[in-house]
């Protein structure tokens, strides 16, 4: 992958969100921004993907989803397969879970 990835953005409906559970990961070997893009991009794109942030330099990353959709360990096997195609091999483990209306601070 040798072109600066572009982030792809995706508008969540409210009422998803407020339904919706988030995983903080840990993630290793990302070493720089391109590598937060591309798992950013990988992810959002999922149907059950509502809301992503990456943040390569502190390797860590928020995932709002449906747990009506997916689980959290479906999730960490797309982190890794998304490692695995831009060549970095990507690890994660899930350090926490709240609902997505916690995480994002939704009243």
């Amino acid at each position: 992958m040798s072109e600066h990835p572009q982030l792809i953005q995706k508008v969540a409906d409210r009422e998803a969100l407020l339904q919706a559970d988030a995983i903080y990961l840990s993630i290793w070997n990302m070493d720089c921004p391109d590598c937060a893009t591309w798992l950013h991009n990988g992810l959002i794109q999922l149907e059950s993907v509502l809301v992503v942030d990456v943040f390569y330099k502190q390797g860590v990353g928020i995932i709002v989803y449906s747990s009506a959709m997916t689980t959290p360990n479906e999730l960490l096997k797309v982190v890794q397969k998304i490692g695995q195609e831009a060549c970095h091999h990507y690890g994660a483990e899930i350090i926490g879970h709240s609902s997505a209306k916690q995480a994002l601070r939704i009243e």
